[in-house]
Parts: structure tokens; sequence; C-alpha cells
């Protein structure tokens, strides 16, 4: 049974709080996408030393994943309950732990073992930092805040890439360059901690027991959807993915309605329905799904398909993608001065925005497939960063300014969860269409940019319907 116990806590109104105090806690989710980025574009030397499998492989990235996916609600309603500062300092001393045991890993067991670690720590630390980004800013200083948490996540990707791709051809006298990665990962998290006493304290108003049985049926549901939609394309779909991702459903439609039954009887859910059915909220959460899909999908395709039809080397993939990052980063940065121009026009202008970019790619990707298409295709990817820049963060507004300054945590779970089960299905879903097709180098390229073209269409539906229905609120 869940129980509320009134802890009056008094936490100081949201106010213009400087962003340079958040900086520790937006090393958070950089280091979270660098983290899964880096990873990902070193697998070869992970086969090359362990003799690994291709399952074996998908489990290096999605032991990280899929715990990160399914306990950031929780994280985030933790941080509630025990303190924001004090749950991100947990999961990020967890994650640093986790990154030193991947970069000893004396085999492939104890490497999954210490990914799907780090990803318990990612889901504890990421959530606190649009909770506590929410709790203690407003206005402009929070669209500053929010505009460099995005920042962040692009910048750690950009370094993942990069770093992951520079790595994967080096050594350290007896040990590969892959075991770096996770030395630079622990670095930054032990940056973080220390920064992160910069950042103002926040918790809920009132404390709130964690409701056992909810959590269960959400983490449960969770890793059952995304284990079965990580395994399912490489496995063929055999009954049992499709049993799990069933009864992974089912888990959740239970959740729904306990947490139905625990707010009618007047105590806080987990989950809380009331918020979860504001109109706003969903086309947010929706659109931002969309984006992800879209975003995992693409940034998923280009370095595969230059790799295979261009013969880039890991390295020259992940700098190919470096303009576009640095971009993203620097929109970001300055977003709060371009949204005191654009306005509630801000998002509309970054889905037009990629959806040009997007043709553009694809037009130098069919007409234009040479050793010179790194070079052809920068302004496109300049354009489709700045683009990116002006989405991200509007989404990301949308989301929290629904949510209860007292629920917080929730807003950081809700939109993180959404994040990752959408980067995931971007891949899936592009992955399954280049293997059915047979799509490799410039055919998966294209059919990669398409796709992230469809769904782009379908955000500039959303971002009108947002704007339509936006409210002056904090």
């Amino acid at each position: 049974m869940t129980t509320v116990r009134a802890v009056h806590l008094h936490p100081a109104a949201p106010q213009a709080t400087p962003t340079w105090r958040y900086l520790g806690l937006v090393l958070g989710p950089g280091v979270g996408s660098y983290a899964f980025n880096a990873v990902t574009v070193s697998m070869s030397q992970l086969h090359t030393e362990f003799g690994t499998s291709d399952a074996e492989l998908e489990l290096v990235v999605a032991g990280y994943g899929i715990p990160f996916a399914a306990l950031l609600i929780l994280g985030g309603r933790l941080g509630d309950r025990y303190g924001r500062h004090r749950m991100f300092t947990v999961g990020m001393a967890a994650f640093f732990l986790a990154a030193l045991a991947c970069s000893f890993a004396p085999s492939m067991a104890v490497l999954i073992g210490a990914r799907i670690a780090q990803g318990v720590g990612a889901a504890l630390c990421t959530p606190q930092v649009l909770a506590t980004i929410q709790a203690t800013s407003t206005g402009a200083a929070r669209v500053r805040a929010v505009s460099a948490f995005g920042a962040s996540g692009g910048i750690g990707a950009a370094l993942g890439q990069v770093a992951g791709g520079a790595l994967a051809g080096v050594s350290f006298g007896a040990m590969s360059g892959w075991r770096a990665v996770y030395w630079l990962a622990a670095a930054i998290a032990v940056l973080a901690i220390v920064l992160a006493g910069l950042a103002p304290r926040s918790s809920a108003h009132e404390s709130v027991d964690i409701d056992l049985a909810g959590t269960l049926q959400l983490g449960g549901g969770l890793l059952l959807l995304a284990a079965g939609l990580t395994f399912g394309p490489s496995l063929g779909w055999p009954w049992q993915v499709i049993a799990a991702i069933l009864l992974g459903c089912v888990l959740l439609l239970a959740l729904w309605r306990h947490q139905n039954r625990i707010e009618r009887s007047g105590r806080i859910p987990l989950l809380p329905p009331s918020i979860l059915r504001l109109r706003p909220l969903q086309l947010g959460l929706l659109a931002a799904g969309l984006f992800f899909a879209g975003y995992g999908a693409i940034l998923y395709v280009i370095p595969r398909a230059v790799e295979q039809g261009l013969g880039l080397t890991p390295l020259g993939a992940g700098l190919l993608l470096l303009p576009f990052a640095v971009v993203f980063t620097i929109v970001s940065l300055n977003l709060a001065r371009i949204q005191r121009r654009l306005g509630e026009r801000t998002l509309l202008w970054g889905v037009l925005l990629q959806t040009a970019a997007l043709v553009a790619i694809s037009c130098t990707v069919l007409f234009g497939w040479s050793p010179a298409l790194p070079l052809l295709l920068q302004p496109s990817l300049l354009l489709l960063g700045a683009g990116q820049a002006l989405i991200f963060s509007p989404l990301t507004q949308a989301v929290v300014r629904e949510i209860p300054v007292e629920a917080a945590g929730l807003s950081g779970g809700l939109f993180g969860t959404v994040q990752q089960l959408a980067l995931s299905l971007g891949v899936i879903v592009i992955g399954g269409i280049s293997t059915a097709g047979g799509f490799t180098g410039k055919a998966e390229f294209t059919a990669g940019a398409l796709l992230d073209l469809g769904i782009a269409a379908m955000v500039v539906l959303l971002a009108l319907a947002l704007n339509r229905r936006r409210t002056p609120h904090e």
C-alpha cells in the first residue's frame, strides 16, 4: 500500500538562478550520451579482443540502455522523496564506479554486468537535472538552464563519436584503446559530482513513500518492452520476444489501473494519472518521442552508411558529425535570446529548418554520392543542427511546464524515458527497413533521411497543435 507522510519542507520559490550553478548537473546527460555513443563506435575492438558474438555486442549496448530507460521515472521520484542533489550524487557515484569496472573488465560477462550498473547509475542521476531546474528557476533563467541541458547531450554525443573513433585504433601499453573510453567517462563523472555542489537544493513539498507494486509494474513493463524491441530484430522476432512485449504492455496497463485507484483514494501515486491526462503534456511527449526516434535513426545511419559505402574510418565518420554537434551546442546555448525574438514560434521554426535540412541531405546523398560527400553534406548538416537545437529545448519546456513543481522529478523521468525508448525505436525501425530492403551505403543513408523526413512532417503538425494550446504560465 502507498502511504504519504507529509513533511513540510517549504522549498524556496523558483528564481532567476544563474546557469553556471547547474554546470555539474548538466554534465550528467552529457556523460550519459557520451557513454552510449563512444561505446557503439568501438564495438570492433571488443570483437577482436574477446571474440564476441553479435548478441554479446548488443548486450554491451542494451545492458546500459535498457535499465537506463526502465528506471528513469523511479529515479525521478526517488529524487522527489530523498532530495535531488543526494540522488544525483548517488547515481553519478554508481556511474563512476561502473565506468572503472568496465575499463578493467577481464571478460565480456564482467563488462556487460558493469554496463548494467552504469545504466542504473545514469537512471538515478539524469532525471534530477530537469527536476532541479524546474524547481529552482523560472522565466529566461529556466530557458537558459534547459538549453544547457540540451547542449550537454549534444556535446556528449559528439564527444562520444569522435573519442570512440579515435581510441578505436590506439592502445595504452598492453591495454586496448576502448578501455580509455571508460576512463574519460569516469573523469567526467568525478567532475560532475564536485561541481554539483554549486547547484541549489530541492525536493518535493511532501515526502512520499515509494509504491512497491507500482514500481515493480513500471520497471518490469518498461524492461520487457525495451528488451523485446531491442533484441527482436536481431533474433527474428521469435514468440518469446513477442510474449515479452505483450507481457510488458499488460504490466503497464495494470500499472495505469493501480495508479488510478491510488489517486482516487487521495494518496500520491508514483505516476499520477491526472498529470498524464493533461493534453499539452501528451502532445509534448508524443512530439518528443517522434523527434528522438528520427534523431536516433539518422545518427545511427550516417556513420554506418559512410563507413560501409565510402570506406571512412570510425574517426572519420565521427568527425563528419562534429560540425553538426558544434552548431547544435551554439544554438542551444543562445536559445534564450532566440526565444525572446521568436517566442512560441521557436519550435515551429525548428521543425521547418529540420525538414528543409533533411530534404537537402536526401538530395545530396542521391545526387552527390562520392568521396566528396562528407564535405558536400556539411551545409545541410549545419542547418540540421540548428533546427534540432530549436526543437529540443522548447519540447523539453513543453513537458516540464505541465508538471507541478512538487512532482518535478516526474518531469525528468518522463522526458528521459520517452527519449531513451524513442532513440532505441528509431534505430530498430531504420535497422528493420535496411535489413528488409537489403540497404547498405547510399541506399541506407537515403532510407534514414527519408524516414526522418516523414517523422519531421508529423512533428510539424504537433508543433502547430502545441502552439495553439499554449497558455502562458510557468
